[in-house]
């Protein structure tokens, strides 16, 4: 018999230093921050696109029309932009949940 050289070795049951542990925390703080972030920005760009042009009048804003004929352009994406903002936010509760899992001191079945 022949030992295969693409053999793993089981890495989950080795223990981690306190600055890896460290580390992996700090990392996905950032990215839930980060993608939670991302989330509410798509979220406002949904809601605001298709009211830009009502709000602007209605405030008496001077805007360029440029601006506004993109903003009423963009206005019809927005359920691309919610679709983005559900992903972002659900990015964000998948690394929350992992890097717990992966962080937890208590053994996994």
């Amino acid at each position: 018999m022949t030992a295969s050289p693409f053999t793993q070795s089981d890495q989950s049951q080795r223990p981690r230093g306190t600055a890896a542990a460290v580390s992996i925390g700090m990392i996905a703080i950032v990215a839930v921050l980060g993608l939670f972030t991302a989330g509410v920005t798509f979220l406002g760009l949904a809601i605001g696109f298709p009211i830009a042009g009502t709000v602007a009048a209605q405030y008496h804003v001077l805007v360029s029309p440029t601006d506004l004929a993109l903003a009423n352009q963009l206005a019809g994406f927005w359920w691309l932009f919610g679709l983005f903002s559900i992903a972002s936010v659900g990015a964000a509760v998948l690394v929350a949940v992992k890097a717990i899992e992966h962080l937890s001191p208590t053994e996994r079945d």
